[in-house]
This record gives structure tokens, sequence and C-alpha cells, in this order.
């Protein structure tokens, strides 16, 4: 699958792709909503993985913009956070959220469940992660 990590912490979003990439899948990393925006209009993405508390801007606000306009339109959009009082509505136009540290197993249910929802063989292959800044 083809996933975009938006996240400002450039060493939790490298960790996340690195991951992502473990997995077998593409990834494109964005520490800004700018350039996530970007990507997002461009490129089709099966899944974002979004920072809700950006410097440019909030992620939910960025991913409700991505899904009115853009080749990313029907992407699994997945909340990251480190809050840890929340709850299942606190980021509505979200798929779900992940708490942070996310770690390597939580992280291959999600994007199994994706998978498998979107019809898509096992192993997609994928070797590697681009970064791309503004």
């Amino acid at each position: 699958m083809d996933i975009l990590v938006l996240d400002d912490n450039r060493e939790f979003a490298q960790s996340l792709a690195d991951l992502i990439t473990q997995m077998g899948h593409r990834v494109s990393i964005s520490h800004d909503c700018a350039t996530a925006r970007r990507l997002a209009e461009a490129q089709p993405f099966d899944v974002i993985f979004a920072d809700v508390e950006l410097p440019d801007g909030d992620g939910r606000h960025a991913c409700e913009g991505l899904r009115m306009t853009g080749a990313s339109q029907e992407a699994f959009m997945i909340a990251l956070t480190g809050r840890t009082e929340l709850g299942d509505n606190d980021f509505p136009g979200f798929e779900g959220y992940m708490r942070k540290p996310v770690t390597y197993e939580p992280l291959e249910r999600v994007l199994e469940e994706w998978r498998v929802a979107l019809g898509l063989p096992k192993g997609t292959p994928a070797n590697q992660v681009v970064t791309r800044e503004a």
C-alpha cells in the first residue's frame, strides 16, 4: 500500500516509516500540513497517518480538506496523538486513532485491516521510504 506519514517530529515520523517499510509498504513522509496536502492531492495514498498538533495547522483540518479534493479522498485516515484521555468521538473524519508511541503489533493490525478492506493481496511489494519536505 501507499502510505503517508504526517508528523512534525522527524525522529518519530522516520521510525514509523521504518516500521511501515518493514511490513512491505511504500511510505512518504511530510512534516507539515502544506507538504502533506501537496503530496496527497497529487498521489493517491491508501492510508494517511496524521499527527493532530502541527506547527502550521491541525492534522484534523488537513485531513478534512483531503477528503474534499485531490487524489487521496478515499484514504483510510488515522490520527496520531500523544494524548491519553481520548475517546472514539474525539477524531471525527478519521477512521480511527493511535496513541504514540506506535508499536509494531498494533500498527500491523491496523494496516492489515485496511489491506483486507481494500481487497489488496498480502505482501504488496515495496521497500522504499520517500521523504518529501517543503
